[in-house]
């Protein structure tokens, strides 16, 4: 009895706040509607192609030598990926893992339980594992470390999102980043 109560409250525990989703602004970022208001959530385990031209997207730019347009097609394709996971309206719970040096959230996003979260229970597993994102290793524990990247190298091999329609500028990116060396 013990057991099934751990089991069921485990979710509960883990992601110990909640929020509305209120918009869904690129493929790593979320606006959600707390009890203090509206938090801009940045998802801590994934990073996806910018949509709008910013510092990151200029340096980008320039370590791989595409074109803004096609950094942006590759961030609209996983924009739009993330709004067919997340729906506006829908309550999600989620953990704040530490903040931004502008001072938004940085969060771990629980999907609701359904066929496509079996084996991937957060936002970010899903994402990295249909190829829609890339790692971001910074804020995670080692052995969940392993986990992500072997994630990503499956979608990678199967070619699977942004790694069938924009694979030289994937690679390009995990080229540039030393947490992603075993991508390679």
């Amino acid at each position: 009895m013990y057991k099934f109560i751990t089991l069921f409250c485990l979710p509960f525990l883990l992601y110990g706040q909640s929020g509305k989703l209120v918009h869904v602004v690129d493929g790593d970022t979320v606006v959600l509607q707390g009890k203090s208001g509206n938090i801009t959530c940045h998802m801590g385990e994934i990073d996806t192609p910018e949509i709008t031209l910013n510092s990151k997207l200029k340096r980008e730019m320039k370590e791989c030598n595409f074109s803004k347009d096609e950094f942006i097609k590759a961030g609209e394709l996983s924009h739009t990926h993330a709004k067919t996971l997340l729906k506006v309206g829908q309550t999600y719970n989620y953990e704040i893992l530490g903040y931004t040096r502008n001072k938004n959230p940085i969060c771990k996003l629980a999907l609701p339980k359904g066929l496509h979260v079996e084996i991937n229970p957060t936002f970010d597993d899903v994402m990295i594992s249909r190829g829609y994102a890339l790692p971001y290793v910074i804020n995670t524990q080692p052995q969940r470390n392993k986990l992500l990247l072997r994630v990503a190298k499956d979608a990678k091999e199967q070619k699977l999102g942004l790694w069938k329609e924009h694979y030289n500028l994937m690679q390009c990116l995990v080229e540039h980043r030393y947490s992603l060396r075993s991508l390679r």
